[in-house]
């Protein structure tokens, strides 16, 4: 962890299945929310020009299938030439689904993700590997556990309590808990901060944890609202209360 590595990929499930040829190069930062969390597990002790296979199971990929996670639409709320096994934006809140029957009165969809339930193995190939500097690391130092077992996936709906103060101050900007309401947003799809996008997916259910974000996954050079600075650091408090 702490790395910024550059590597190539193939993906591809149990019977041989190839869905991503990853014919470009990628560079993510060990342990951000780029990639699955096996993916990072598994890359972490490979040396510059090593290839190796990780097999990698759904509780460390994409999920598993839950069922609570199967609904429907009325039959006119269905996107023009969405068909049976399109996948379909619910919007910001509520992520993508996939159409899995089509009746005269209703739709019925899948707001699992399309990979959920199945093993993934991906051959990856390191092409470089640099430490990344101290200013632009997000850390993640929990103080409450979580269940260990419930993780967010992208696009999920999560629900959590906040308290947000500035690195070099201690001054507090914003606070959920201040208002008595809970914040909740769709985790992985912009709808925050790159440091919770990528922090909060490292959290279990029920966990409380501190995240440092370095102005960098924050505000920049912009700063915000009137009350960070440009190039401020920032400290989140952050509780995860639920995930949908």
């Amino acid at each position: 962890m702490g790395h910024r590595v550059t590597v190539t990929y193939k993906a591809a499930l149990e019977d041989g299945t190839v869905f991503d040829e990853g014919l470009d190069p990628i560079t993510l930062v060990c342990g951000d929310s780029a990639m699955v969390m096996g993916f990072h597990r598994g890359i972490v002790g490979m040396a510059v020009g090593e290839t190796r296979e990780l097999v990698v199971a759904p509780a460390d990929g994409f999920g598993e299938r839950d069922t609570a996670k199967l609904g429907k639409l009325p039959r006119e709320k269905l996107p023009d030439g969405a068909k049976l096994g399109t996948r379909i934006s619910l919007g910001a809140k509520h992520g993508d689904a996939t159409v899995v029957a089509i009746t005269d009165e209703f739709v019925g969809l899948d707001m699992n993700h399309s990979l959920a339930g199945k093993t993934v193995i991906f051959t990856v190939h390191v092409l470089a590997c640099e430490e990344v500097p101290r200013q632009e690391r997000l850390v993640v130092e929990t103080t409450v556990p979580g269940d260990g077992v419930t993780f967010p996936k992208r696009g999920e709906t999560l629900t959590m309590h906040y308290t947000g103060t500035l690195a070099g101050s201690g001054a507090v900007f914003d606070s959920s808990r201040d208002r008595g309401e809970p914040f909740t947003f769709a985790i992985g799809v912009g709808q925050v901060i790159e440091g919770w996008d990528e922090g909060v997916m490292q959290m279990s259910l029920g966990e409380r944890a501190v995240l440092k974000v370095p102005a960098a996954k924050g505000y920049g050079a912009q700063g915000a609202g009137g009350v960070i600075p440009p190039h401020a650091d920032l400290i989140f408090d952050v509780e995860l209360l639920t995930i949908d």
